[in-house]
């Protein structure tokens, strides 16, 4: 069976699981105005495991989706979440056979420069007018949101990936 036709369920789960996440838990456990975003998270997640094009795609999707779920400009999020995507995803899986240190540290500062192209590309379209005040109100507090929501979904997902890591093949032309 193909890893990656065993891979879709889980995949289109743990989207439905974000997205429902983002939609009911996410405004109730805002802080000081700031809401996690579960979809970056599982976005870059999954961009750790998988190829650039599955990447890319939930990425886009998922994009989509936040852009409804919050009113905003369509095609941000949509944007932001499909170059991280394809930039997670493209990195050399050799690094990440360096251990679960490498992959968090990829997760945080993946976090970091998602908030802030967000925050970026709304100041560009005129949405936010203030991109300092953003940066502190709301880039900043939210990639240390993001951050420890990473820290708490990446080990549920990593004890999943197992098999799924076996399948990458490295640049030696071997297998994890």
């Amino acid at each position: 069976m193909d890893s990656r036709a065993a891979h879709a369920p889980f995949i289109l789960l743990g989207s439905f699981c974000s997205v429902a996440a983002q939609i009911m838990l996410a405004p109730n456990i805002a802080v000081a105005g700031v809401v996690p975003n579960f979809l970056l998270v599982f976005t870059v997640i999954v961009a750790i495991f998988n190829n650039r094009t599955t990447s890319s795609v939930l990425g886009f999707i998922l994009g989509l989706l936040y852009d409804l779920i919050i009113a905003g400009p369509i095609g941000v999020m949509p944007l932001v979440l499909s170059v991280l995507a394809f930039s997670v995803s493209s990195l050399n899986k050799d690094m990440f056979s360096g251990g679960w240190l490498v992959e968090v540290v990829l997760l945080l500062v993946a976090a970091f420069l998602g908030e802030l192209l967000y925050a970026a590309l709304l100041s560009i379209v005129g949405y936010d007018t203030n991109f300092l005040g953003s940066l502190v109100s709301r880039t900043l507090p939210g990639t240390v949101y993001d951050s420890l929501l990473g820290l708490i979904i990446f080990p549920v997902m990593n004890r999943f990936s197992r098999r799924r890591r076996q399948a990458i093949t490295t640049l030696k032309g071997k297998l994890l």
